[in-house]
């Protein structure tokens, strides 16, 4: 049975956190066997409007928003959302242009999580497993919380180096040909989460690297 692994969630340099060229990044999902990348930026989807492309690797749009409560995925969306909005209204911008919200590392407080927040939100996908965070609390309790109430789940590693893509992933039933059929999967549930995340150390390390 053939396995659709996409990294739902990662970062290249146009993310002001990240020093990742997207060739490089290209290069390294095709190394690790992923079928597909989505690329999501903070707040900018320039990646996307570059001609960044390779035809053994579908590589998804998308971009994580900061809101004034923490981060949102918008996955399929090619244009940036205005920061700073409610949860509520950045949701809302995603859904009007056809791209699904995803809730990253939501109970992370190192990572923006939107903790509580996601209680109120009924059409949410909830990203179960983060390779960035450094706990497995913060994933058990992402995945507790998707389970109870049968929310969508995807799994992306946050790669903010080279090194860590592929980390942590999703898993697709079918085949995904376009970012039509990842979301349509994702929505009707049709996904499982792989991998695994970064030990403290490594998140250290990662921190020192990236910010001097």
């Amino acid at each position: 049975m053939n396995k659709y692994i996409f990294d739902l969630h990662s970062h290249s340099h146009y993310s002001s956190d990240c020093k990742s060229h997207p060739k490089d990044i290209i290069k390294q999902a095709i190394q690790q066997k992923l079928s597909g990348i989505a690329i999501t930026d903070h707040n900018t989807t320039k990646f996307h409007h570059q001609n960044y492309k390779d035809n053994r690797l579908l590589i998804l749009t998308g971009v994580e928003v900061s809101t004034k409560s923490g981060h949102i995925i918008g996955l399929g969306i090619k244009e940036a959302v205005k920061k700073r909005l409610s949860i509520e209204e950045t949701i809302e911008k995603i859904i009007d242009m056809n791209g699904l919200p995803i809730a990253p590392h939501p109970f992370d407080f190192t990572r923006k999580g939107i903790g509580k927040k996601i209680y109120s939100l009924e059409e949410i996908t909830v990203e179960t497993l983060n390779g960035s965070s450094p706990f497995d609390y913060f994933n058990e309790k992402a995945e507790k919380w998707a389970t109870q109430n049968n929310l969508p789940v995807t799994g992306g590693s946050d790669a903010h180096r080279i090194k860590d893509i592929g980390m942590a992933y999703t898993i697709f039933e079918n085949e995904v040909n376009n970012i039509d059929d990842a979301i349509e999967q994702i929505r009707k549930r049709k996904t499982t989460v792989g991998g695994t995340h970064l030990t403290l150390g490594e998140k250290f390390i990662r921190a020192f690297q990236i910010h001097f």
